[in-house]
């Protein structure tokens, strides 16, 4: 998209000092020399992924509760998404949602309309499924020496669903940002468990430093970074029914086309229009509906 005038004042009107950037200046602000690139991009067109072209439909209210976690050493949440005329008890298929940082159990059932389009689906062939979330906090869904949230999931959050009549033999995984992460690192701990993987926008670094700058409480020290760096392991990725998808303008596309370089299988990448927001989660969503609901069907 060209750069004009007017999209230059509009990238710049909000960040004071800035509208006056020549090119050299708007270079700089794109390499994040200066501040400004969420500005910039969404000024340049870089965020405006295309609404999908999707059934969606109403979608009843999560059921939601809480458990007592060893794990986690304290009280957790959990949401479950049923889809319109399945009612709790019923023995559907499930698949995870794994929150973003700052979120909840609620907010990732939810998470880019996946009740929505999975509602509006089934009247064209979609198969139904639940979906199903706890409270991860904020540790990035791997172990801690105080929290295990990973722990968590596999071994208490699935016994809760299949108490619950789900089935908990058809599983996937979904997750956003940071959970997105957490669906890669899961797959990578249990190869086995999974039907599918789908991982947008996941919340990836370089290198312990860069974590550490972004995020202080991801990682408690460079030990536990080796242990749970998912581009480490990239090898591990062979064969598992991994789908990542990010937006181009997404601040962490260059930590994960680095990962996908290092992939059995770089196609299963998906890198297109959009940033690391709602607007593209909702963009892919639609796709990653279709194929988690032929992934779990009989």
């Amino acid at each position: 998209m060209p750069l004009t005038r007017r999209r230059l004042l509009q990238a710049f009107g909000v960040a004071a000092g800035l509208t006056g950037l020549g090119a050299g200046g708007v270079a700089l602000v794109d390499a994040e020399v200066l501040p400004g690139r969420s500005v910039l991009n969404h000024a340049l067109g870089r965020c405006d992924a295309r609404p999908p072209d999707a059934p969606r439909a109403a979608a009843p209210p999560p059921l939601t509760g809480s458990f007592r976690s060893a794990a986690r050493r304290r009280e957790v949440g959990f949401a479950i998404s049923y889809p319109p005329g399945y009612a709790p008890g019923a023995p559907l298929p499930v698949c995870l949602a794994l929150h973003g940082y700052a979120a909840d159990a609620r907010t990732a059932v939810g998470a880019a309309g996946y009740p929505e389009f999975l509602a509006g689906g089934l009247s064209q062939g979609v198969a139904p499924f639940a979906l199903a979330a706890p409270d991860g906090g904020n540790g990035y869904w791997h172990p801690h020496a105080d929290d295990d949230p990973l722990g968590m999931l596999v071994d208490e959050f699935l016994p809760l669903l299949a108490d619950r009549g789900l089935r908990t033999d058809r599983l996937a995984v979904a997750g956003w940002s940071m959970g997105g992460y957490g669906a890669l690192l899961a797959a990578l701990t249990g190869p086995d468990r999974f039907r599918l993987v789908v991982a947008t926008s996941p919340a990836v670094f370089h290198s312990y430093a860069d974590a550490r700058r972004a995020n202080a409480g991801a990682f408690d020290g460079p030990q536990e970074w080796d242990r749970y760096d998912v581009t480490a392991r990239a090898r591990e990725f062979a064969g598992l029914p991994v789908r990542i998808a990010i937006g181009a303008a997404d601040p962490f596309t260059p930590a994960v086309r680095t990962l996908r370089d290092r992939l059995p299988d770089p196609g299963v990448v998906e890198i297109g229009t959009g940033c690391h927001d709602g607007d593209y989660w909702r963009s892919v969503a639609p796709a990653q509906v279709r194929a988690i609901s032929a992934a779990l069907a009989d």
